[in-house]
């Protein structure tokens, strides 16, 4: 099987987080699926009008297109279109002739894979990670933006939702087509169980880009502060993919510099290290879809407490954890507390299980493997 993948999300060097799942998932795939990412993007200081790059991952290679940017944008848009056509032709005459084209995310490259399926009568099948169909963004999909995505969807031969919940989104924007829900994915050989901190504090971990629309972290300090008055025993460590000066400024002006530790960006092995330090984990969205995060928490053996949003209710269960209404400061006050004096009740080993058996790599990559072949070999 030889397939190419379009991501309208992909890791650029200026934000090497953005997409990561994506080439999780294409690197998760049998070793007898064949995998070119093709992505074009704004090339640095370039005297070239454009320029290939062949870059190899794990199992998969990256062709990536930098081009000159034009100052107009509409032309900008034009050089694009046309440098994914001439990446195409650069994978058929370099590596091969794709079986099928999987998208990660509708659009904008979704554009491109409708494109191609009308041009060259390529099928396409669609991983859908975004949470734009959510209810809470009603008013960002609307107008020529909704008919687009509407349409690249409607066209796949197969949407794969990482929840159900998302499915259900999507159908309420007028997706009509056939789904298969896949669940994100964990290296359960980087995130495992490991031996417990030793420090006498409890630590409750938190991990996300803090984008406060989403994430609301803000209401976790809030609740924090609450916490610490009636209690020292706890800290709470934040892992963070972007600054967050409003925040740490929040920290310090009311005193909580020794119970809410900043780490910024961290690795995947560090990150993994964190979670094994950790007693629980802690997740007060205002909108999800399938978060990795939580997954990764599962792999380590650590119980989560988390807002009841998107698909996050299809995976936490008591005996992994806590679910509390969206913006509910006091459940998460309350909950917080809970998990502080009993979080070592959990079977960590059986939180763990549940995510070997359920996100593990391998069987999401045959998962969508076997979708492939549904698809290509009806």
């Amino acid at each position: 099987m030889n397939v190419l993948h379009l991501l309208s999300w992909f890791p650029t060097p200026d934000d090497p987080t953005l997409g990561n799942f994506c080439v999780r998932m294409i690197d998760a795939l049998p070793e007898d699926c064949h995998s070119i990412i093709l992505s074009v993007c704004d090339g640095k200081d370039m005297t070239k009008s454009f320029e290939v790059k062949e870059i190899p991952g794990a199992h998969h290679t990256h062709v990536q297109i930098y081009i000159r940017p034009p100052k107009i944008n509409a032309i900008r848009k034009l050089k694009m279109l046309r440098m994914y056509q001439y990446g195409l032709r650069y994978i058929k005459k370099h590596f091969f002739n794709p079986n099928l084209i999987h998208l990660h995310v509708t659009y904008p490259l979704g554009q491109v894979a409708l494109l191609w399926k009308k041009l060259f009568g390529y099928k396409y099948v669609l991983t859908e990670h975004w949470t734009i169909y959510q209810p809470q963004n009603k008013d960002v999909l609307v107008g020529k933006l909704k008919k687009k995505i509407v349409k690249i969807a409607n066209n796949a031969e197969l949407i794969m939702p990482v929840s159900l919940d998302l499915q259900r989104c999507m159908e309420g924007h007028g997706v009509n087509n056939r789904f298969k829900v896949i669940f994100n994915l964990v290296n359960t050989d980087i995130f495992k169980l490991g031996a417990p901190h030793s420090s006498n504090k409890k630590r409750m971990l938190h991990i996300s880009t803090l984008r406060d629309e989403a994430k609301n972290f803000s209401g976790i300090l809030r609740v924090i502060e609450r916490l610490r008055q009636h209690r020292d025993d706890f800290e709470l460590h934040v892992i963070h993919d972007y600054d967050a000066p409003e925040f740490q400024t929040f920290v310090k002006e009311h005193h909580m510099e020794g119970c809410v530790i900043f780490h910024g960006k961290k690795t995947s092995a560090e990150v993994a290290e964190a979670y094994q330090q950790a007693d629980f984990f802690v997740l007060f969205s205002n909108f999800e879809n399938l978060p990795c995060v939580i997954v990764e928490a599962f792999a380590s053996g650590v119980p989560v407490l988390s807002t009841s949003v998107g698909g996050i209710a299809e995976i936490v269960s008591p005996e992994r954890g806590i679910l509390i209404p969206q913006g509910d400061e006091e459940a998460l006050l309350q909950s917080m507390n809970q998990l502080l004096d009993h979080s070592s009740e959990y079977d960590r080993q059986a939180i763990r299980d549940y995510a070997i058996k359920t996100f593990a790599a391998q069987n999401i990559g045959q998962q969508i493997f076997e979708a492939y072949k549904e698809v290509v070999i009806p």
